[in-house]
């Protein structure tokens, strides 16, 4: 009798089985991938559907080889002259350590044989392989093949060669000269800006600062929520650079006596980045503010945005819905949009039509119909939504509830049976009611189509690497003025600082959150137009934990502090 051998699971199936990708996605790449004859991993990329990252260490575990973060690793530059730059690029095998005889190669595909022998008959060495994504090879190669010149080399270049010429250049004139350097890929003004962008994309920042002062222009990055110092620019280079935004943005260079707001696309580190600019007049001149928008972040499942337990089995539910209003809320730059996106996640299947309204269209993603708003034409919000349902819809995303009309459209839009989701800016999930009633929707109305609102914040996680337990747990819950609830452990942790995290002793951010599930309870209230108050009792009555009480779960886990907790979210 033959025994029976399970198959190999292949990388798409695991990516199925950790909840990456859903089963439609996996359908549509096995057709792209028929059609084109590329492996199913460069498929996945290629279609956004999984990240080069998680697909390397995916294929990683399927090689029974580790795998290699190249932002953090000791790097061996005599392991490296071992092989050609032109080899290692072309097999993408990356060699960054030698131990006596073995050399240790990071690649993109481990299963590579070839590319293996390769760089063992070049070394000479045994081959340990470990696993990298493409782009994080290719843009190691890049860095180390680059001249490497810092922005304040840059800076100083710059103001040596006005200093030379010996004439001052005016405001208008330099304003001039950066518009007619535009198509220059040499020009030193051109070069600068792309290294202030491109490291403030390096560094994970959401934001850089071009702030005017009376005898600099200082540069400040939002890092995980916190702003930071990045350089000075020389007062005379102010109005170049300036300059040189507002063309990367389509904006008029020539006048500075109104605020403007613009759109630029640039590639870093071969990926697309949106940047939204806005500037705005000031005594030292025109500030401006540059929103990143990476369009290749990859959309998280909701299993990993970090919901507890018990809120993302309810969160499912309300997603589950046939028809309804589910709201998320927060203040600007709170994770909404990514909150958003993985519910779509979810949903996005051949079964269903998905369409969002959304200002801007920060993450495109495939299988579903994304439409952006342009308020100058007149496609706002609500005549957006006003036309999307004759489009035949079953979930709809309204980017912002903004107005009574879009908000009394998205209450009927549900009520006829339609899935919708929108964002609204309320400090917690229970003021969404009166907010919503204030805007003008019907209290007759909102009983029957609000499902529940989710509110969140976002605290800066631990640098995992150098975290350590406060050791008098007492002392720093008095000193904070903060009592842990009975059920949850008397563990907390404190920032330390190293290498990783760039000594701030934090890398990253996580969620904390509140749903609000409604229920016949809750319609009588709204009828009765009761303040927020009456559904914050409501709603801990069937079990609500407000986002403070999130936080303080997380901070006994280790992933953030008490002081970030206090920082984002009210103690009550």
């Amino acid at each position: 009798m033959t025994a029976a051998f399970a198959k190999p699971l292949t990388v798409e199936d695991r990516l199925l089985q950790m909840g990456a990708i859903s089963e439609s996605q996996l359908e549509l790449a096995r057709r792209e991938q028929r059609r084109r004859g590329d492996a199913m991993r460069k498929v996945l990329v290629d279609l956004g559907f999984a990240t080069p990252e998680t697909v390397s260490r995916v294929v990683a575990s399927e090689a029974h080889v580790g795998v290699v973060d190249l932002s953090t690793i000791s790097f061996d530059r005599e392991a490296f002259r071992l092989v050609p730059a032109e080899i290692a690029r072309r097999h993408l095998a990356l060699p960054f350590a030698r131990h006596d005889d073995t050399v240790t190669v990071a690649m993109a595909d481990p299963f590579d044989i070839v590319a293996i022998d390769t760089v063992r008959r070049l070394t000479g060495c045994e081959v340990d392989v470990v696993s990298a994504s493409e782009r994080e090879i290719l843009n190691f190669l890049d860095q180390l093949e680059s001249s490497g010149e810092r922005i304040e080399d840059s800076i100083d270049r710059i103001v040596e060669k006005k200093e030379s010429e010996e004439k001052v250049i005016t405001a208008a004139a330099a304003a001039a000269q950066a518009q007619n350097a535009a198509s220059a890929e040499d020009s030193p003004i051109i070069n600068l800006v792309s290294q202030i962008i491109t490291r403030a994309v390096t560094c994970g920042a959401s934001d850089i600062h071009f702030e005017p002062e009376e005898k600099v222009m200082r540069i400040r990055v939002r890092v995980d929520g916190v702003l930071r110092p990045d350089v000075l620019i020389p007062k005379t280079l102010q109005s170049a650079v300036i300059a040189r935004m507002k063309i990367l943005a389509d904006m008029d260079v020539a006048e500075n006596r109104i605020p403007q707001d613009g759109r630029a696309s640039v590639t870093v580190k071969r990926r697309q980045i949106n940047l939204r600019v806005s500037t705005l007049p000031t005594s030292y001149g025109e500030s401006v503010v540059c929103r990143i928008l990476d369009a290749g972040t990859h959309v998280h499942s909701l299993a990993s945005i970090g919901l507890a337990p018990d809120v993302e089995k309810q969160l499912r539910k309300a997603i589950d819905a046939p028809y309804g209003v589910v709201i998320v809320t927060g203040p600007t730059g709170s994770g909404k949009t990514t909150t958003l996106y993985s519910v779509l996640n979810e949903l996005s299947t051949t079964e269903l039509s998905v369409f969002t309204l959304e200002d801007p269209v920060e993450l495109r993603r495939p299988g579903m119909r994304q439409t952006q708003i342009k308020e100058d034409v007149g496609l706002t919000f609500s005549a957006g939504l006003r036309a999307l349902l004759r489009q035949d819809p079953d979930v709809i995303l309204v980017g912002e509830t903004r107005d009574t009309e879009t908000a009394t459209l998205m209450v009927r839009a549900a009520l006829t049976g339609h899935l919708v989701f929108t964002t609204l800016h309320t400090n917690d999930a229970p003021s969404a009611i009166p907010r919503l009633l204030d805007m003008g929707v019907e209290p007759f109305l909102l009983p029957g189509a609000l499902v529940g609102v989710l509110a969140q914040r976002l605290v800066r996680r631990l640098c995992e690497r150098c975290r350590k337990p406060i050791e008098d747990v007492d002392a720093e819950l008095e000193r904070c003025e903060v009592a842990l609830p009975s059920d949850l452990p008397r563990t907390l942790w404190k920032p330390v600082g190293c290498p990783v995290c760039g000594g701030s002793g934090y890398k990253g951010r996580h969620g904390i959150f509140e749903l609000m599930m409604l229920d016949e309870t809750f319609h009588q209230p709204i009828i009765k137009r009761a303040g927020a108050s009456t559904f914050v009792e409501l709603a801990k009555q069937r079990g609500m934990k407000t986002m403070f009480e999130d936080g303080l779960r997380l901070a006994t886990q280790g992933t953030t502090t008490i002081e970030e907790v206090l920082r984002v979210a009210r103690s009550e």
